[in-house]
């Protein structure tokens, strides 16, 4: 007893290591006297055991990879649908603003074309637009433009399918407008592209917040085009007469579609003004 007890002593010094190897040596001996069937099935395990962690990471980076490549899919579909949404919200507000433009062709005895912005004087104020009709389309020079707004300007180039627009802010540009209340004349005009105003007898009777629309005088414009409103009233260098600052209705920065009426210049009527 005391042999047995002295020899485990002994294997125990040695270490766990052969502890180990002895343990792994009587497994291959009865492996090796074991049936065939038993040894594939031991073997089998154990290789699963063995290689089942370096199985599960290839695993988990390919349906890592396998997420990711869905995920970029899912996000480029989302993507396109998003600009679908767009698309389908800017033509229907497109259509909206269209009917309310094509409601004006009653209003006026003359022929109306509509037409699309389509570019902007590159200067520093925005004088003219042009749009994406022209002479094929029946355009003239010095015909009026507006939109749902109220007058934007008048044709001042024509090309064979598009055409400038000169806007009410160019200072080259004079109009004849009347108070819609009132009824008295004046000549709207901007001297530095920005500001509108009129000069107008203080007789008129003119007030803050008064509407102006084309007096139909000049031959141009036909009359009750609405212009803008009156913003300030300021006493002009003459004493019968007041300088009023006008507010267009028409913002020309957001100008997308317009009208373009087929009233050609009453020319007659322009050469007795002169």
């Amino acid at each position: 007893m005391f042999k047995i007890t002295r020899f485990l002593k002994t294997i125990s010094s040695i270490g766990h290591g052969l502890i180990v190897f002895m343990i792994l040596f009587l497994l291959a001996l009865l492996i090796r006297q074991a049936p065939l069937s038993i040894k594939n099935s031991i073997v089998s395990s154990a290789l699963t055991t063995i290689f089942y962690p370096a199985q599960r990471l290839i695993s988990s980076i390919d349906d890592f990879y396998g997420k990711s490549a869905e995920n970029e899919l899912l996000k480029k579909e989302n993507a396109e649908l998003r600009i679908e949404v767009y698309k389908a919200k800017e033509g229907l507000q497109e259509l909206i603003r269209l009917h309310e433009l094509v409601r004006f062709d009653d209003k006026w005895d003359y022929p109306i074309i509509t037409a699309r912005v389509v570019g902007r004087n590159p200067g520093r104020f925005l004088t003219t637009v042009v749009i994406n009709r022209g002479i094929n389309h029946g355009l003239k020079e010095e015909m009026p433009v507006f939109s749902m707004r109220g007058l934007v300007g008048k044709t001042s180039k024509v090309e064979a399918n598009h055409a400038s627009v000169q806007l009410l802010v160019d200072p080259n540009l004079k109009l004849s407008v009347m108070g819609k209340r009132t009824r008295a004349v004046g000549f709207l005009e901007s001297v530095n592209a920005y500001h509108l105003s009129v000069l107008i007898p203080t007789s008129a009777g003119m007030k803050v917040g008064d509407t102006l629309i084309t007096s139909g005088l000049g031959g141009i414009f036909p009359k009750g085009i609405e212009v803008g409103l009156v913003k300030k009233i300021h006493k002009a260098d003459l004493e019968v007469m007041r300088d009023m600052e006008v507010v267009p209705f028409q913002e020309f920065s957001f100008l997308e579609e317009v009208f373009v009426m087929q009233k050609e210049p009453n020319w007659i009527v322009q050469e007795m003004l002169k």
